[in-house]
């Protein structure tokens, strides 16, 4: 393999790793949360291994949409735009793919449009699943605001920010980073 296609696949296993660190994380919380609330009430929940591999297929998902070139519709505006405009199309590609999941797992199973649409949307309006909807809605906009900012500000500046300087005597740090002490 030619080193510019061997650094362009390390480069999106890193962004793909990235984010699927994040939402395995994120989802993993979501289903400890989810079986604190209804333990003890009957309900059948995920197992971590599901958080974990859905965390995965997020994150690949993320990746397909930024290849839309609609998704950057704002690049050079504040990053409100920015965050608003990408948070809210992956949100409604969540709540699309919400639906889709049960409808075609029942088609699939041999049952018509009809009911597998009815199904589908009954399970799309249960409480259960709003409120899983909103911990990702969360996830979703703690996650873009990250990578735009990280984006306006460089990768480099923000693990330097985050983790600190690989030099730790250099004095050439910026005054906002250096650790003031009071007198």
């Amino acid at each position: 393999m030619p080193a510019p296609a061997f650094a362009k696949v390390r480069e999106e296993v890193r962004k793909v790793l990235a984010a699927a660190v994040f939402f395995s994380a994120g989802f993993c919380l979501i289903l400890v949360a989810d079986r604190l609330i209804t333990r003890g009430s009957g309900v059948e929940l995920a197992s971590f291994f599901r958080a974990l591999v859905g965390g995965l297929i997020v994150a690949k998902l993320l990746l397909i949409v930024d290849l839309f070139p609609f998704v950057h519709a704002f690049p050079d505006t504040p990053l409100v735009h920015n965050i608003v405009w990408k948070s809210s199309l992956y949100i409604a590609a969540s709540l699309v793919f919400t639906y889709l999941e049960p409808f075609t797992e029942h088609l699939f199973r041999g049952l018509g449009l009809s009911a597998a649409h009815s199904l589908a949307l009954q399970k799309f309006t249960l409480p259960r699943t709003w409120a899983i909807e909103i911990w990702l809605a969360m996830l979703l906009v703690v996650f873009v605001t990250i990578r735009e900012l990280a984006r306006v500000v460089g990768e480099d500046e923000m693990k330097r920010m985050f983790f600190g300087s690989k030099d730790k005597g250099s004095k050439d740090k910026p005054a906002s980073t250096r650790v003031r002490r009071a007198a």
